[in-house]
């Protein structure tokens, strides 16, 4: 059980960083200067795939904290 629960918290870290460093920058840089965060409209270009990304980095947390609790717990 503890061995399951150890892989899958290992899995969950390793998902969490990968979808942290996938995430594009939510502070303004000097691209916005030359119009390179922006479409046509004036929205960002990335925007579906950062707010998949936010949602990937709450789960892989949620994650994360329960299972280091419950192995916590066992231990």
């Amino acid at each position: 059980m503890t061995t399951v629960l150890s892989v899958l918290l290992m899995i969950a870290s390793v998902i969490l960083v990968i979808a942290v460093t996938l995430q594009e920058p939510k502070t303004d840089g000097l691209g916005t200067l030359a119009g390179q965060e922006t479409n046509v409209f004036g929205r960002s270009a990335h925007k579906s795939k950062n707010e998949m990304l936010d949602k990937v980095v709450i789960f892989a947390g949620v994650v994360l904290f329960l299972l280091s609790t419950i192995l916590l717990a066992i231990n």
